[in-house]
């Protein structure tokens, strides 16, 4: 299983507009759970004014306009290859709980490297292939347009910047000394990864919902501008992507339907936890087991577990327990809002309950009252 801010063999390794290949990833099978295939996201290929040959630098745009939520293990890419060698991609990450978001800059093959601004770092990969990477853990904020430029240095060392056209922030991730002293202008495409697919348990409807702009590639500061050749989602979750293109690049979206991953919290600003099958009330504390996404089934599921919110015994009568079982899509895991701020099982008509403020009050099911033991908050479905 190939850890989050690994550098990461890329979705699709585009060569003259053919695909990629990747070991990891997976899809849904008829049960619904992981296996060995694509992983979910999408991509966007770009093509060079057919002037353009080898370019000294590059500058991509990344603006992720919905963010996932702090507990998303998702990765935003620009993948560009060398006119000699093996390629590279650099980009930034949600690396999940208690983690810190991360950007990075990796390059196949690639046997010397060097840090850039203070606290970026530079490390050997190797699984999917080997070579250098450098990255800097950085806060990057929804809404905020990353600038990523890739610069040759001489004798084929080239260094990545990024800039936070938002602020003016700006910090080098490092430079790695590619086979080239030049950026094809070929094969370049943008991608969203959504890495805890290597997680067996994955599905597609507890994959939170994201969104991105990137902007068109440009070379030579500015004096090339690349535009989109092409558009493709993963096969697997394909129906909950979209690409759409703009004027100045293109909009991914994916996880459609779901919401983003989150806390659903109540009663006292308590959160609702899975401690082994039993759903608590417990204090917020960003840890995987109080994250949840609201799915396009309308079960809430619970982060890398399989497990979903549910009804004990499909129960109708109050005072049932509610418990983190295995998603299985029954009616007994459907929960819908009351319009009073509950959270309604249509199975049994009754609402998700704490009969208590205090930590560690299991929940159950009740007649819906509207009082305040029985409002949500979950995460926002867009």
């Amino acid at each position: 299983m190939t850890s989050p801010t690994r550098p990461r063999t890329p979705r699709r390794w585009i060569v003259a507009a053919t695909v990629l290949a990747t070991a990891t990833g997976a899809a849904l099978t008829a049960a619904g759970t992981a296996s060995a295939s694509d992983t979910p996201g999408s991509y966007t290929d770009y093509a060079f004014p057919g002037a353009a040959k080898g370019l000294s630098n590059v500058t991509f745009r990344t603006t992720v306009t919905k963010d996932p939520g702090r507990a998303a293990n998702v990765f935003w890419s620009h993948q560009f290859g060398f006119t000699k060698g093996n390629g590279a991609y650099t980009g930034m990450q949600a690396n999940g709980p208690g983690e810190k978001r991360t950007f990075l800059f990796s390059v196949w093959d690639a046997t010397e490297a060097k840090p850039g601004s203070k606290g970026s770092y530079c490390v050997d990969f190797g699984g999917e292939g080997e070579g250098k990477s450098c990255r800097i853990k950085y806060d990057w904020q929804q809404g905020h347009t990353y600038r990523t430029r890739v610069a040759h240095e001489g004798n084929r060392w080239f260094g990545v910047t990024v800039t936070d056209e938002t602020t003016g922030a700006s910090f080098k991730l490092g430079s790695i000394r590619a086979a080239s002293d030049r950026v094809s202008p070929d094969g370049m495409v943008d991608w969203t990864e959504y890495f805890e697919w290597n997680d067996d348990r994955a599905s597609c409807n507890d994959q939170p919902y994201s969104q991105v702009r990137f902007g068109l590639p440009q070379g030579d500061d500015g004096k090339v501008t690349a535009k989109v050749s092409g558009t493709k989602a993963s096969s697997s979750c394909a129906d909950m992507s979209r690409i759409d293109v703009t004027r100045d690049g293109s909009v991914q979206s994916n996880a459609i339907g779901n919401s983003v991953r989150g806390a659903v919290t109540g009663p006292g600003g308590k959160a609702v936890e899975a401690d082994g099958g039993t759903a608590l009330l417990r204090p917020p504390t960003g840890a995987d087991n109080q994250q949840w996404v609201l799915g396009k089934d309308k079960a809430l599921h619970l982060m890398t577990s399989g497990l979903c919110l549910d009804v004990a015994e499909s129960g109708t009568r109050n005072g049932t327990p509610v418990l983190a079982y295995d998603c299985n899509g029954g009616a007994n895991q459907r929960w819908v809002r009351d319009g009073n701020g509950g959270l309604r099982n249509p199975a049994s008509g009754r609402c998700l309950t704490a009969p208590s403020t205090a930590a560690g009050t299991p929940l159950q099911i009740r007649d819906c009252t509207g009082t305040a033991n029985q409002r949500w908050t979950v995460p926002a479905t867009p």
